[in-house]
């Protein structure tokens, strides 16, 4: 510039995005000095121009501003592409920068500000979108009201938000490399942050929120379905209204949830919360840490708990449900059986429709409840009924057979359909029953009655202390008598205390005869009567029913919690177990917060006598 010349530039102030050049007298030509252009324009560089703007200011080689009060200042070597300013109250900063609509700004090398009243600063940014923002190095915000801030971030969508740039560049072979080519397969493992879709925001260097209302935060966090919601370091939320909170969280698909590092939630309405967490099924539920539901409308519940089977709930500490509908509740407990149910910690229900209830309070030299076998049923601590239809009630009670029966402590029936009833009553042979304590039944269809009463052969029938009863006889003594169908009679003996019962026999035999035909009407009446009483047990086995169920519902009732969604939380769970008159119920519940004063609840509850399932759902409004 010649610094002699009275075209010589006083001086030049900048102040935030404007310009203001104060010079001598001069006139718009091709010479590198300020010149006055027309309508009180400035233009200082060879060959810059304000056309016939008013107001424009243009400095730079080449450097254009021809819209009213806009501003470009810089150029190129050759002035073939300098900064361009091209419609009113436009600013253009920076080498071969434009700003071509209304109010747009561009400040940087290459900038690019194509959308009414958009900004965008820094080395090759484009706001193409109108009122769009993008700021960073070859930033892109190309959608309505957008914003993209971070070096390469794009924001494509109406109202989009992008934050967040790329640290480094690796290819496949793990090269650092200058740039990034999206359609070149050898850089196609390389993401830039970017939110995709209207109403997207995305949060994080390498992140990505695809779908409307889609949301992302985390570094490569990815939301890619409508309204989806990705947060945590590598989080991914894959279907729609889908949501995954935690590292490396995975919710794959619609409505899916997964909080927890590394939980994965894949299936419909899948809920997996907890570190691992795992619910890997249409309507799946696991929480806890290390939790797996695997099938279609299993639920579990406490770490390492895992519902593999359909339907199956797994309650407690590595607790595990395997068969389909099944339910284990308490630490390692296991109902491996459809419909099995193992309640306690350590039990095991390994057949259909078994049942063992009881814990093992004695640890690694204790034994653990266990119903083996289809239809088996156990009540009580280290118990065990172990063959198809066995029961046995009591602590350490033993049915080892099929349809065997122990009730009592430490009651044993381990004969094919035996029964032992009463404290270590045995019953080990076939068909044989022990009732008393410490009673011992070993013959096949033997019978022992009575505390300590012991039957070893075959058929045999042992009362205990029957001496003791005998001793204790008075009056005239008869002898029993049986007849070919083992009917039991009494008999009187060949003693002369009793031979006068012999001259009333024929006057006996006389009456009889006249009874007959009375006996013989009687037994119509009792015909009747029995039909009558047949349908008299027929009701009240029906209102024994119902009064089962009325009390399993009182159970239910009692079993179900409202969780207590906890200041700052979303999502709350809560369960329960209910007693009442000899019935027991369990329940689990769900609380979600939709916003700062409004709750929704819902609870299932299953009862464990009848198969009752009750459910309640409920709201709670403050303000």
């Amino acid at each position: 510039m010649n610094f002699a010349s009275n075209r010589k530039l006083i001086s030049v102030l900048f102040a935030g995005s404007a310009f203001v050049g104060l010079a001598t007298a001069a006139h718009a030509d091709g010479t590198p000095e300020c010149n006055d252009a027309a309508a009180e324009a400035t233009e200082c560089g060879t060959d810059a121009t304000t056309g016939t703007a008013e107001g424009a200011t243009a400095v730079g080689n080449g450097a254009s501003a021809t819209g009213t009060d806009a501003v470009a200042i810089g150029g190129d070597d050759a002035g073939t592409d300098p900064a361009t300013a091209s419609a009113p109250s436009t600013v253009a900063v920076g080498g071969e920068s434009d700003a071509t609509t209304p109010g747009a700004t561009a400040i940087g090398w290459q900038a690019q500000a194509t959308g009414a009243m958009g900004t965008a600063v820094g080395h090759q940014t484009t706001a193409s979108g109108d009122q769009s923002f993008a700021s960073g190095e070859d930033a892109v915000a190309s959608g309505s009201n957008a914003i993209a801030i971070g070096n390469k971030a794009v924001a494509n969508g109406g109202d989009a938000i992008a934050i967040g740039g790329v640290r480094d560049f690796i290819d496949a072979n793990g090269n650092g490399i200058a740039d990034v080519n999206e359609d070149d397969d050898d850089t196609n493992d390389i993401t830039v942050t970017t939110a995709t879709g209207p109403s997207t925001t995305v949060v994080g260097g390498q992140a990505f929120a695809s779908g409307p209302g889609a949301t992302a935060y985390g570094w490569r966090s990815a939301a890619d379905g409508e309204r989806a919601t990705a947060i945590g370091h590598l989080a991914t939320a894959q279907g729609i209204r889908s949501l995954a909170v935690g590292e490396n969280a995975d919710a794959q698909t619609d409505m899916a949830t997964a909080i927890g590092n590394e939980s994965t939630a894949n299936g419909i309405d899948a809920l997996a919360i907890g570190d691992a967490a795992m619910a890997m099924g249409n309507s799946t539920t696991a929480v806890g840490g290390e939790s797996v539901a695997s099938t279609p409308g299993a639920t579990a519940l406490g770490w390492q708990a895992r519902a593999t089977g359909a339907m199956g709930t797994a309650v407690g500490h590595q607790s595990t449900a395997s068969g389909d509908q099944s339910f284990a509740g308490g630490e390692d407990s296991v109902a491996s059986g459809d419909n099995a149910i193992a309640i306690g910690n350590t039990a095991q229900a390994t057949g259909g429709d078994s049942i063992a209830i009881g814990g093992n309070r004695d640890g690694d030299s204790g034994a653990s409840t266990i119903a083996s076998g289809p239809s088996t049923t156990v009540v009580g601590g280290q118990a065990s009924a172990m063959g198809p239809g066995a029961t046995a009630y009591g602590w350490r009670s033993n049915a080892t057979a099929e349809r065997a029966t122990a009730i009592g402590h430490l009651a044993t029936a381990s004969g094919v359909r035996s029964v032992s009833l009463g404290e270590a009553a045995t019953a080990t042979g076939n068909g044989s029953i022990a009732m008393g304590n410490e009673a011992v039944a070993s013959g096949t269809n033997s019978v022992a009655i009575g505390n300590g009463a012991v039957a070893e052969n075959d058929g045999q029938v042992v009362v205990a202390g029957l001496g003791t009863s005998v001793a204790s006889q008075t009056g005239p003594l008869a002898f029993v008598t049986a007849d070919a169908n083992g009917t039991l009679g009494m008999s009187a003996t060949a003693g002369t205390s009793n031979l006068a019962s012999f001259d009333d026999v024929a006057a006996n035999t006389a009456a009889i005869g006249a009874n007959s035909a009375l006996i013989a009407d009687n037994s119509m009446a009792i015909l009747d009567l029995q039909d009558r009483q047949s349908m008299m047990f027929d009701l009240a086995q029906e209102n024994s029913t119902q009064i089962r169920r009325a009390n399993e519902g009182v159970a239910l009732a009692l079993a179900m919690e409202s969780p207590i969604i906890m200041p700052g939380k979303t999502i709350g769970v809560a369960g329960g177990f209910g007693y009442y008159n000899d019935r027991v119920a369990g329940s689990a519940s769900v609380g979600y917060r939709i916003s700062d004063s409004t709750v929704l609840t819902g609870g299932v509850g299953l009862g464990f006598d009848s198969g009752e399932v009750g459910a309640r759902a409920g709201f709670q409004a403050s303000w």
